[in-house]
């Protein structure tokens, strides 16, 4: 069993959790089908011999017992293989798709869960909540479906409890051979309506304040009142349902209470909960996006087997083309790909007994396998007897109903331990950046601006006094079900991590320039290119008189002559100059010496 991921860890492989239950539910099919066979092998030898009263007993229950049986095999089967593709765990809060920003207010639990290193949790509620959690402490701190289920099953025990007492109380204690027959019946009625159909369908039993007084008052009062209308009732004989409203509230009692101590099973001790935060001040000499784009290439350099974070919240830091001042904000929160807790192994039976959370998830198994061989027991007794034509007081049909109690109860107990046995915990990493502070716009040139060198200005926008903040910590997290909603159960400091990342994105601002230099191939070869130019012009043969030539058409084009005006004859060439530093021939007109820029005086 493994993720759909390409990854040379084997830590993405998890073991089948249900493996041990698998085999359960395999002696159970096989009880199932062979008691649905045997049952329709008797059918047959009741056709063969053509005894048409004895046929439709056994094969209506055969039929029953096969489909039973191929269930419980379709179960097992469908988790030989327990894969978790892409996408699973669930994530923390709803994700967003690359290039995108916002948030969520899931996410916005989480970063307030970083910001004051705590987990919160729902406070229970009602009188018997407040002694769940009395009794069990540690309770509060469980997942959510840990104290959900246990604070169900813990009422449906005090449910099946209270009725149970009661039964005993206004049957056994204050009944009479006239009145258990109808007690058995109501206690039947109620109990398969407000507690065992409740409980099947995973529910709290519909048991209230009201329920229980009249419970009570059922238990002291129903026996009397049934002997005073007893002579108004008709009579039932031996027809009774007694021994199955017995069946009902014993199974179902012992079946809740395994639920309930397999759930509480589930709760360890105190989480730790403590979160990272580093704090900066920093100056840089950029636009604030920058440090959120360096952060994105330092996160994917970290990724857990090179599977992409969980991107729950983006905000850029926006900038207003039409001012030159202003507050920015914007925020990262990732999770990287949630792990396997180290030392996860497929349970066996021997490993399963000695782990706390799972002993009482074998007991319960062990408990419903019994309650189906009991079951294919007496069905199988009720329908080799079956005869149609013989009175129903001779048919045994509370063996029928027993069998069908106890098939439900054990549906129940396989149902509850299932949602236990699916538990996988988690491990990651939550990290959240946030920036804060102010903008301005400026321009910065350099060069030398008298002379013939190279010079640039730029237009950048700095950021001023901006408060960077990273939270960081190790989670735990857990989740029923490869499907189920995954609940941080944990948070570990990771302090160094924290201050490295923070010390990182401050080296980057910090390290930028608000120079804008020509880098590339070409530019370089042009700078060149010039470069020889200013050398040719400066030092060549007949570099003074070119110059001196190249200034006076300038100014003759500029100052422009009268018509039929000759021009003037040419000035004679001046003396050639040059500098008194580096020896460098000089323009007739140079203030500064183009090879090494000293200042030379005019002629």
């Amino acid at each position: 069993m493994g993720y759909d991921y390409s990854s040379e860890s084997q830590r993405l492989e998890l073991p089948n959790p249900y493996r041990l239950q698998n085999l359960w539910l395999w002696l159970c099919a096989a009880l199932l089908a062979g008691g649905g066979l045997l049952c329709l092998w008797w059918s047959r030898e009741a056709l063969q011999a053509q005894s048409l009263r004895l046929v439709l007993a056994p094969l209506l229950a055969g039929l029953a017992l096969v489909a039973g049986g191929l269930f419980a095999a379709g179960t097992a089967a469908r988790r030989l293989r327990f894969f978790f593709g892409r996408g699973r765990p669930a994530s923390l809060a709803p994700e967003l798709a690359p290039g995108t920003t916002g948030g969520s207010p899931r996410a916005g639990y989480y970063k307030d869960m970083l910001r004051q290193g705590g987990l919160t949790y729902p406070e229970p509620q009602g009188a018997l909540d407040g002694l769940l959690y009395h009794a069990v402490p540690r309770l509060i701190t469980a997942p959510h479906a840990v104290q959900t289920l246990a604070q169900r099953h813990f009422f449906n025990l005090a449910a099946m409890l209270a009725t149970a007492l009661s039964f005993a109380v206004s049957w056994w204690l204050l009944g009479t051979e006239a009145s258990r027959p109808w007690v058995g019946i109501l206690y039947f009625l109620f109990g398969a309506f407000f507690l065992l159909k409740p409980v099947l369908s995973d529910q709290q039993a519909r048991l209230t304040m009201a329920s229980v007084v009249g419970l009570v008052a059922a238990a002291l009062l129903a026996p009397v009142l049934i002997g005073l209308v007893g002579a108004r009732l008709p009579s039932l004989g031996s027809f009774s349902l007694s021994g199955q409203t017995a069946v009902m509230l014993g199974t179902g009692l012992l079946a809740v209470t395994l639920v309930a101590l397999a759930v509480l099973a589930q709760v360890g001790e105190l989480p730790s909960t403590q979160a990272s935060g580093e704090q900066l001040k920093l100056s840089m000499n950029a636009p604030p996006h920058l440090l959120l784009d360096e952060l994105d290439r330092k996160l994917q350099q970290e990724w857990t087997e090179r599977i992409p974070n969980r991107r729950y919240a983006r905000l850029e830091p926006s900038i207003d083309p039409g001012r030159n001042a202003g507050p920015f904000a914007g925020e990262l929160l990732e999770e990287t790909q949630p792990m396997p807790q180290g030392g996860t192994v497929a349970p066996t039976l021997a490993s399963a007994l000695a782990h706390r959370a799972h002993r009482w998830l074998v007991a319960l198994d062990l408990y419903a396998t019994l309650l189906v061989a009991i079951a294919v027991g007496f069905l199988l007794y009720f329908v080799r007897a079956f005869d149609v034509t013989a009175a129903w007081q001779d048919n045994r049909l509370s063996m029928a109903g027993t069998s069908t109690l106890l098939l439900l109860v054990a549906l129940f107990c396989f149902k509850a331990s299932q949602a236990l046995w699916g538990r996988f915990n988690f491990e990651s990493v939550l990290v959240w950046v946030e920036l804060a502070g102010t903008w301005q716009r400026s321009r910065v040139g350099t060069g030398n601006q008298l002379s013939s060198r190279l010079h640039t200005d730029s237009e950048i926008v700095r950021t001023e006094a901006m408060t960077l903040r990273v939270w960081r910590a190790r989670i735990e997290s857990v989740v029923f079900g490869k499907d189920g909603e995954r609940q941080v159960t944990a948070m570990f400091s990771t302090a160094m991590e924290a201050r490295d990342l923070a010390a990182h994105l401050a080296a980057f601002g910090r390290s930028q320039s608000v120079l804008v230099a020509p880098g590339s191939e070409e530019d370089q070869a042009r700078i060149a290119q010039l470069g020889q130019g200013e050398r040719a012009l400066a030092t060549g043969p007949g570099a003074a008189q070119l110059h001196h030539d190249i200034r006076a058409a300038a100014a003759l084009t500029q100052a422009g002559t009268a018509a039929g005006e000759a021009a003037p004859p040419p000035a004679s060439p001046a003396a050639p100059r040059y500098c008194a530093e580096c020896g460098e021939a000089l323009t007739p007109a140079a203030r500064f010496c183009a090879a090494c820029g000293a200042a030379v005086t005019p002629r």
